[in-house]
């Protein structure tokens, strides 16, 4: 079921729109702070961009077999720009009209801009993941060791930037071991590796890109016992608790951040995409809540 102020496929098909709005895709999408997010930033650009005022940003609850037509329809009602979650990042390769050479290298897609023959496919996702790291860990990926939890759209995205920004090395762990497999085989890279290893190095840089860690009930994907101070955990999830992955870092002296900062990055990088705006930071990271950077 959808939250009230949530858009639906059926409400999409009798819905027109005096003006070309922005929206997020997903399933599920109640937890998106995206629109939360992006408002603040239109909301602050508004008096130094009149333009900018018929502008609004939605959240839509689209399911994956809904996501073609969805596309299709929102192209129809000329919207301005769309972001996509899960699950959408990968099945979104085969139903844009170009793809950016980041989306392509990642082989995922979070952004999508309208263009005369349809919608081109940009990620954020892994730019925006690589400076939220820097803001929040005080340094940036090359030469230290990733271990990357999932291998869906965003773990693709990470993956790709990682490796581009010079990391000593790359280690996939996924529930679906052949799913790991086969994103190490198409990165084509002798740093990326599958597979669960016995240990961790000291300087190790942890990012879940799984879904668990959306609710508070959620378990761990990593085990505890591999956690020790000097390792960063960086979760891309966040809710209204720290995920059990947070908490087991807290409580192991191990310095690590939700995925807010990095929701803000690459929220600025498609906002530019599609405005040719640079959104400002702080009402943004307002409207996320997030904490302040510590050193």
């Amino acid at each position: 079921m959808s939250a009230p102020d949530t858009l639906t496929l059926a409400d999409l098909r009798t819905r027109t729109f005096p003006h070309p709005q922005l929206g997020v895709l997903g399933d599920p999408i109640a937890h998106s702070l995206s629109p939360a997010m992006h408002n603040a930033a239109l909301a602050a650009l508004r008096p130094t961009h009149p333009h900018l005022a018929t502008l609004s940003y939605l959240r839509l609850h689209i399911t994956a077999a809904e996501l073609p037509a969805a596309l299709s329809r929102l192209r129809e009602l000329g919207f301005a720009g769309l972001n996509l979650t899960v699950p959408h990042k990968i099945q979104a390769l085969t139903l844009v009209s170009e793809l950016s050479d980041d989306a392509r290298r990642a082989e995922s897609v979070n952004t999508l801009v309208p263009t005369a023959k349809g919608w081109a496919g940009h990620t954020t996702d892994g730019q925006g993941f690589l400076a939220a790291l820097r803001e929040r860990s005080g340094h940036g990926i090359s030469g230290r060791p990733v271990r990357l939890l999932g291998a869906g759209g965003a773990a693709r995205a990470v993956a790709a930037a990682c490796l581009a920004a010079g990391c000593s090395e790359l280690r996939i762990v996924n529930r679906d071991a052949a799913k790991g497999e086969a994103l190490a085989a198409a990165l084509a890279d002798p740093r990326a590796r599958a597979g669960e290893s016995p240990s961790l190095p000291a300087d190790a840089v942890i990012v879940n890109c799984t879904t668990l860690g959306l609710k508070p009930t959620d378990a761990s994907p990593l085990s505890v016992e591999l956690l020790r101070p000097g390792q960063f955990v960086f979760d891309t999830t966040y809710g209204t608790h720290p995920s059990q992955l947070l908490q087991a870092a807290t409580a192991r002296g191990v310095k690590g951040c939700d995925g807010r900062s990095m929701l803000r990055w690459q929220g600025a990088l498609a906002f530019q995409l599609w405005t040719g705006i640079v959104p400002p930071a702080a009402p943004m990271r307002s409207a996320l809540g997030e904490p302040p950077v510590t050193p």
